[in-house]
């Protein structure tokens, strides 16, 4: 949400109609009924919204230039499929900005209550282990960072996780991982989470690094 449209919903209470757009693409992504590479069609989203031409082609643009979208030649636009570089580069990234974020988390969890939050956050992790679904387990490492950052109250972190769209990367990467490397994931995990609870920062954030070191190994 960029400022026009944060200032119009605080004025009105209601999402822009850009916003509108956004949200709706977004959340298909989320629910995976788009899919990457998929081309959106204006005219479909300016039917189902009820909306004109102009604030619809404004979503996609706003989608488009936070990497989510792309525009084709022939004026369409599709959700924009990420490539083997791509993926590696948002990991070595997200690498150095979630190891950050673990370790605020843990040294901000002052109260009960934070740490139950945290604790439950955790939970969620291991459990996919269950399931077994590659989407709900990292949406769940999503909401474990969201947790986190809500804590430590680190405004530029929460900024970074409300831009990145952690769905579209999902998406993606959901077709390499965990695949058969479920019991890795969740133990660098435990170990993670066994740090942050205990309040040792500097450990959660060693240990989170390392596992995503040994993704983008896994990656190459």
């Amino acid at each position: 949400m960029n400022d026009k449209q944060a200032e119009y919903q605080a004025v009105t209470g209601k999402p822009s109609a850009v916003q509108r757009v956004v949200d709706l693409v977004l959340g298909r992504i989320r629910s995976g009924e788009y899919a990457p590479g998929q081309m959106i069609i204006a005219r479909d989203l300016m039917r189902e919204l009820a909306l004109s031409k102009a604030p619809v082609r404004e979503g996609i643009h706003v989608l488009v230039g936070e990497g989510v979208m792309e525009l084709l030649p022939n004026r369409s636009a599709r959700i924009r499929k990420l490539s083997s570089s791509d993926l590696r580069e948002f990991v070595e990234v997200w690498g150095a900005i979630g190891g950050v974020n673990m370790r605020l988390g843990a040294e901000h969890a002052a109260t009960k209550r934070d740490r139950d939050r945290i604790g439950q956050a955790l939970k969620g992790i291991q459990r996919t282990g269950k399931t077994r679904v590659p989407y709900e387990f990292f949406m769940a490492v999503a909401h474990l960072h969201q947790t986190l950052a809500d804590i430590s109250g680190n405004s530029y972190i929460r900024t970074i996780i409300g831009r990145a769209h952690f769905a579209h990367f999902h998406r993606h990467i959901e077709r390499m991982f965990p695949g058969p490397y479920w019991e890795q994931h969740l133990t660098a995990f435990r170990k993670v989470g066994e740090a942050i609870l205990a309040g040792n920062g500097e450990l959660a954030e060693r240990h989170y690094r390392k596992h995503l070191r040994w993704v983008l190994d896994m990656m190459k």
